[in-house]
């Protein structure tokens, strides 16, 4: 009996993402003169972690590939107003510990990151463990950034999904569940609950960086783009960098400064 939810529920992860994957905007070429020159009024704050971290590498790689690339990439979690054409990130918090990212974006942007005009918070697949309620964690980010509207208006806040991940093989999974861990096939399902959230409440009205259909096939990161079943191997970085410098170019317009 209790098999059947879980069939259940990875048959809507997939639907889910199928669907993500249809509607999202993705841009799979170089990027165009007119889309640089809107990329190169923005100043970027991304806070991150390891996927993040690949998704920059991503950036570089498409740079030393020759193809336009208008940001100028720091690491820090500082942004000067006087600035154009920058994306500034770090690594923030603690995965296994989201509030403590938003906790670190926020602070960046009261402080040193003030001269920023879009903001960037990326959730981890390590961010959804055994005890992860995807609804609750997804009512915190809510009214973190709900908050965020009120004291930053100069900011465009872009959501962006948290990414998946492949599940291990039978044995590891068997080993796994004797351990009392959480599966990735079951990590994957709480990754796929809060994006779910996420694209409801704010596609159509928000930005937002489908940063889990960009990367999956199906309803797990997709294997050519991965080595590990988790992190974006070269591959994966660069097209999922290309997307997501299309969809910033095409969807992001900065608003007038603080």
């Amino acid at each position: 009996m209790s098999t059947i939810p879980r069939v259940v529920l990875c048959v809507a992860i997939g639907l889910t993402l199928t669907l993500a994957c249809g509607d999202s905007p993705v841009n799979d070429v170089a990027l165009t003169t007119a889309q640089a020159q809107r990329l190169g009024a923005l100043r970027i704050l991304f806070g991150h972690q390891s996927v993040g971290g690949n998704v920059i590498e991503g950036l570089a790689d498409l740079a030393r590939d020759g193809e336009l690339m208008p940001l100028v990439v720091t690491r820090g979690l500082q942004v000067d107003s006087a600035g154009k054409g920058v994306i500034a990130h770090e690594w923030v918090g603690e995965n296994g510990a989201p509030a403590s990212k938003l906790a670190a974006v926020g602070d960046a942007l009261a402080g040193p990151a003030r001269g920023a005009n879009v903001a960037i918070v990326k959730f981890c697949y390590s961010d959804f463990q055994a005890d992860t309620d995807p609804d609750a964690l997804f009512a915190v980010y809510r009214d973190q950034v709900t908050a965020w509207h009120a004291r930053f208006p100069g900011v465009t806040f872009v959501h962006v999904t948290a990414p998946t991940v492949r599940p291990e093989g039978a044995a590891a999974r068997l080993l796994r569940t004797l351990r009392g861990r959480l599966t990735m096939r079951a990590r994957a399902a709480k990754v796929a609950r809060y994006n779910e959230r996420l694209r409801e409440a704010y596609s159509g009205r928000e930005p937002v960086i489908d940063l889990a259909a960009y990367e999956s096939a199906g309803p797990f990161l997709n294997p050519e783009f991965t080595d590990d079943g988790q992190h974006l191997n070269e591959v994966g970085r660069k097209v999922v960098a290309r997307r997501v410098l299309g969809f910033l170019a095409d969807s992001v317009a900065p608003r007038v400064s603080r």
